[in-house]
């Protein structure tokens, strides 16, 4: 597995790259060029890039026209018919809690780098957007334009006077009335997570567009897709570790709930490719905890966190077995080999 460019994302939230870039005063072949990215595939149908080039873009946007909110303000271009199929499906389901339901379960389509998840309150529930790939490819303009995009999909299904309890970002800008501006919501800076806030009262409430014919057949063409464009149940598998990783448990319990089978299943789908889930494992960490060793700056600690060792003595012990050196002696040859 290629760290991080492994996790692909499709060109919809782009759109109108060139447009924004433009209207504030830059130019969007040149910000595209210093992250190697050819704008010629943005015309290109059946073509995705990878997430961490799409964040890097995005942040080089921002900087070439002195735009900190730069993705809130291309999130604003976008709307539901971005995804397509999948866009068409959430507008005919029945509650707005069986249409978040339906798009995390395609999401995948649309994005590898970034994923959905849904936790209950006591007066909402929260839609949780979290990324596979942590610091330090956290990007702020993504973050932006996702959360926008999200807000601008609910209320395609529930209607435009629709409003969320709150949107949550884990940053603060300096200037906040942009923000305010573009949700017309309560809003909530430097918070432990990102997403949105729907009252629970919302979540069941009937949605008027829904129809039943229409939802059978989508689903029927939107899973159709899914599956023709679906990994390989060892690429599925690294990418439900990587999950479990973020949100604190790679068991292969987990991980194979994730993927809704049974730890047996699982087993036995890897057995069928000649490999384990254990040697997935260890590969993924190992891939994993190279990259952050050598390529950042966090600490030993938090990586050993991060890919879910019970402290930073077990990941050293499987680094020296790996790379025959310590983490911390790695870290200080590869840099050392820079110079």
């Amino acid at each position: 597995m290629t760290v991080p460019s492994d996790l692909r994302t499709e060109y919809g939230s782009l759109m109108y790259f060139s447009q924004q870039v433009e209207a504030l005063g830059g130019c969007a072949a040149d910000i595209a060029k210093s992250v190697g990215f050819d704008l010629n595939d943005l015309t290109r149908s059946h073509t995705s890039l990878s997430h961490e080039t799409y964040c890097d873009l995005l942040e080089a946007a921002a900087k070439a026209t002195h735009c900190k909110h730069f993705g809130l303000l291309l999130g604003q271009h976008n709307d539901i018919s971005m995804l397509g199929s999948l866009g068409q499906l959430t507008l005919n389901c029945s509650t707005l809690e069986e249409a978040a339901t339906t798009f995390i379960r395609y999401f995948n389509m649309v994005s590898q780098g970034e994923f959905f998840r849904i936790e209950i309150g006591a007066q909402d529930h929260f839609l949780i957007r979290d990324v596979f790939l942590p610091e330090p490819f956290f990007s702020v303009q993504a973050q932006d334009i996702s959360l926008h995009e999200i807000v601008k999909i609910a209320r395609a299904i529930c209607g435009d006077q629709w409003q969320p309890s709150g949107v949550y970002f884990t940053h603060k800008p300096a200037d906040v009335q942009p923000y305010h501006a573009a949700f017309n919501c309560p809003l909530y800076f430097n918070q432990e997570f990102h997403g949105i806030a729907i009252a629970s009262k919302d979540v069941v409430m009937p949605i008027e567009k829904a129809c039943e014919e229409n939802k059978q057949a989508l689903e029927k063409q939107v899973a159709k897709m899914y599956m023709e464009n679906k990994k390989s149940i060892i690429e599925q598998t690294q990418q439900a570790i990587t999950l479990g990783m973020i949100t604190g448990d790679c068991s292969i319990k987990v991980v194979a709930n994730s993927l809704d089978m049974h730890t047996r299943t699982l087993h036995r789908k890897l057995t069928q490719h000649a490999t384990s889930f254990t040697h997935i494992l260890e590969e993924t960490r190992r891939n994993f905890a190279e990259y952050f060793v050598t390529k950042t700056s966090i600490s030993i600690f938090e990586v050993s966190q991060m890919l879910g060792y019970k402290d930073s003595t077990s990941l050293s012990r499987s680094y020296q077995r790996w790379h025959g050196l310590s983490p911390s002696s790695h870290r200080k040859k590869s840099s050392i080999s820079k110079y």
